[in-house]
């Protein structure tokens, strides 16, 4: 409609998704109301990297996995629930996947090297520390 101000575009914002991304974003978002029927901790965490896993090729899906997960508050347990040691939900192309879509979202500004760095002095530090030097073989 003419008259309208054009709103200002800020650097994070980019340009729609395409209707396959759309449609990858609206399936990530269903897939993540699934969690919620997991009180389990193990059980969440697995079900999300393998969410991650699932959307390998589609990181405009990750990207929104990782916001949502962040919006939540849920990122740094669910993710440091991943990497702990003996979750026996967890296999290993899904630490990979987590790692992947940490480092989009980092590319993408939705977690930031600040959060990262909160994560690793948190209840996770451990495991944070750990997805954190993995992220940083993938980044060079």
């Amino acid at each position: 409609a003419p008259g309208r101000p054009t709103p200002a575009q800020t650097p994070a914002v980019k340009a729609p998704p395409s209707p396959a991304e759309a449609e990858s974003i609206a399936q990530a978002d269903i897939e993540l109301g699934l969690l919620s029927e997991f009180p389990d901790a193990d059980a969440q965490s697995g079900i999300a990297s393998a969410m991650l896993h699932a959307h390998a090729d589609a990181p405009a899906s990750q990207n929104r996995i990782v916001e949502r997960l962040k919006q939540d508050g849920r990122l740094e347990t669910l993710f440091g629930e991943v990497f702990r040691e003996d979750n026996p939900y967890v296999e290993q192309p899904h630490k990979k996947a987590i790692v992947r879509a940490l480092d989009t979202a980092l590319t993408r500004g939705t977690v930031t090297t600040d959060d990262l760095r909160a994560f690793s002095r948190g209840t996770y530090a451990q495991e944070w520390q750990q997805i954190g030097a993995e992220l940083g073989t993938t980044r060079k």
